[in-house]
């Protein structure tokens, strides 16, 4: 009896064990520690960028809290990595920036577009974020944004907001200069393996 009882626990031990393995490796990216750094100073500055833009620029919004960083290819520094904001009116509503909306697919906010990441030639981080007027700046010894970096404007998100707000996904959300200085910023610098749906 006492035989089976320690059969039976291991057995659950090496089931839960396996399933938590199983888990992790589908749903959390296998990158390097180095890498895994990088990416979250890099994508943390990015979400500030991000964030203070729209805080800044239009009014009648709530939150901006940010998504995972999502890695949907492995293997190098250049993966296919990304972050989706999702806004909240004062209505209640919430929208994500990214997701499809009508029949259009807006850009991810991620590498390449938005934001480089690299190392150099002797190992140190390189992160850049690109500018108001397309130019990228090297940020890579900055823990906040700086003021450079900060936008002015960004086609790109101001084509998102407009395509959201008239599919009705949110209300009272407008561009303007007054902003939203009350607006709660939440950053994510968490990992998720694949795409966002």
């Amino acid at each position: 009896m006492k035989k089976r009882i320690l059969t039976g626990l291991a057995l659950i031990i090496v089931l839960v064990s396996g399933g938590i393995f199983i888990y992790h490796k589908l749903t959390k990216p296998d990158l390097g520690p180095k890498t895994t750094k990088l990416y979250q100073h890099g994508f943390r500055l990015l979400e500030e960028q991000i964030g203070t833009y729209i805080k800044s620029h239009y009014t009648g919004i709530d939150k901006i809290e940010f998504s995972p960083i999502y890695v949907t290819e492995e293997g190098s520094t250049f993966s296919n990595v990304y972050i989706r904001p999702t806004i909240y009116d004062k209505h209640g509503n919430k929208a994500t920036l990214g997701t499809k909306v009508k029949n259009l697919i807006p850009s991810d906010i991620g590498i390449i577009s938005y934001i480089i990441v690299d190392f150099d030639g002797d190992e140190n981080e390189v992160i850049e974020l690109i500018d108001s007027n397309g130019k990228f700046i090297d940020v890579s010894n900055e823990q906040r944004l700086p003021n450079e970096v900060k936008l002015t404007r960004q086609e790109l998100i101001d084509e998102n907001i407009e395509l959201l707000v008239e599919d009705g996904q949110l209300k009272g959300v407008e561009k303007d200069e007054k902003g939203s200085p009350n607006a709660e910023i939440v950053y994510n610098t968490e990992f998720q393996k694949g795409g966002a749906e």
